[in-house]
């Protein structure tokens, strides 16, 4: 469910991002994130997902106008990263998370 709370929060620095899913909350280090990843969603050809692997887990979060999510994870800033973001009626041009998904294990083949 989306909602209008924003979809990230940011901090200066970070030695761990927070992963809220709709069932639990992951918290895994700055220090084994390996590649990110921005693509068109493969799903149904709508929105984006950005795909984070890290040494023990894949992150994969698709949404609407991730690019700044992604600029927010090169600067090492991101806190807190959700399921929200944007306004219902589309009226503004912030990122907007429709799902979170961490598995364990990374998927090499990006």
């Amino acid at each position: 469910m989306q909602t209008t709370k924003p979809c990230y929060d940011t901090a200066e620095q970070n030695p761990l991002t927070r992963f809220e899913t709709e069932t639990q909350v992951y918290a895994l280090p700055y220090s084994y994130l390996l590649c990110a990843m921005l693509s068109p969603n493969p799903r149904d050809g709508t929105g984006e997902t950005l795909t984070l692997l890290y040494g023990s887990h894949t992150v994969t979060i698709r949404g609407d106008r991730l690019s700044s999510l992604l600029l927010v994870f090169q600067k090492g800033r991101a806190e807190t990263v959700r399921v929200g973001g944007g306004q219902p009626n589309g009226t503004t041009n912030a990122p907007a998370v429709r799902e979170i998904a961490v598995a364990e294990g990374s998927t090499r083949n990006l």
